[in-house]
């Protein structure tokens, strides 16, 4: 069992998806790089190495400071989008945890070969 195996799921809507954990993890992981050196960072940091809990660290100032201005712009920029767009994004996505979900099997099991 590796390392990413013992991990517990960093929120609960992704513990029957190792896929989905795994692009969530990425996502804290680049938030945290962009906020590196400031409270923020270091409590992501702190959430990655299993130290905190997300459903925590989204409930302090430092998080929404950063996260609730980009949630707005996202929102926005979602509603100016048209059906067709958004189907494709949504379709992106939906590779990205596949993709990922790919990865976690070769990694458990390897590739078949």
């Amino acid at each position: 069992m590796s390392e990413q195996d013992e991990r517990p799921p960093l929120l609960s809507v992704t513990a029957g998806d190792a896929g989905a954990d795994r692009v969530l993890r990425r996502q804290v992981a680049a938030l945290r790089d962009q906020a590196a050196g400031t409270p923020l960072g270091d409590m992501l940091d702190d959430v990655l190495a299993g130290r905190r809990t997300l459903r925590d660290v989204a409930r302090t100032p430092e998080f929404d400071e950063v996260v609730a201005p980009a949630a707005r712009v996202a929102t926005e920029q979602w509603a100016a989008l048209t059906p067709q767009e958004r189907e494709t994004l949504v379709a992106q996505g939906r590779e990205q945890v596949a993709r990922a979900r790919e990865e976690v099997y070769r990694e458990r099991y390897g590739d078949g070969t």
